[in-house]
């Protein structure tokens, strides 16, 4: 059952725009308190020390580098989560197998983390496949900032061609909103922000499909 009842509305107009244009951007999509909540447990997990720096490449060959990718991360635990973190599963799992269910997409899995932009932190363009490997399917951004303002900056920068510069639109990481788009096809960056910028990311996973 759905925690929050709205979001099967939300569920059906997003899966309808993934597949008309391949990403959605849904203001709103969790109640402001549910944010909140969501909020504080990353706040507090980086006031216990358990955020890391975000490395960038594949695990076995991962390094890092501020320049490229400044956030600190912490993934879910999903086989202890919090009541808060029950629910947002149970809102995603919802959004999976709808997916499935419309768009044939063999997802099986979403695999998450807290993400926190100190001030002027950066994570430059990128695509969230592998090369090699298509395993993420749908990336979703889910931010938990509160009462944010433009001139804060923090944009999601989505390239809509490709890796050309042009055109793109840039996404404010307004607390509530989630961004979905699919991993294989948008390069996207994050842009420097002056305050700091906190969010849920994650990628609905197929099983291995290593490619030639």
């Amino acid at each position: 059952m759905l925690p929050f009842p709205h979001l099967s509305h939300h569920i059906d107009q997003l899966t309808e725009i993934i597949a008309d244009q391949g990403y959605a951007v849904v203001p709103e999509f969790f109640p402001a308190s549910f944010i909140a909540a969501l909020r504080q447990e990353a706040l507090a997990l980086q006031e216990a020390g358990k955020l890391q720096r975000a490395t960038i490449g594949r695990a076995e060959s991962s390094k890092l580098d501020n320049k490229i990718r400044g956030d600190l991360i912490h993934w879910l635990d999903h086989a202890q989560p919090s009541s808060t973190q029950q629910d947002f599963s149970n809102s995603m799992e919802a959004l999976r197998e709808s997916f499935n269910r419309h768009l044939f997409l063999g997802l099986f899995e979403l695999e998450n983390h807290f993400a926190i932009y100190p001030p002027g932190a950066v994570y430059n363009k990128h695509l969230d496949q592998f090369r090699g490997n298509e395993e993420r399917q749908i990336s979703c951004i889910l931010y938990l900032n509160e009462d944010w303002k433009e001139e804060y900056g923090g944009q999601l920068r989505l390239y809509l061609n490709g890796k050309e510069a042009e055109p793109y639109i840039d996404i404010s990481p307004t607390g509530g909103t989630l961004v979905v788009f699919l991993s294989g096809r948008f390069w996207h960056e994050v842009l420097p922000a002056i305050q700091p910028r906190i969010s849920l990311t994650g990628w609905f996973r197929k099983r291995g499909s290593t490619l030639p």
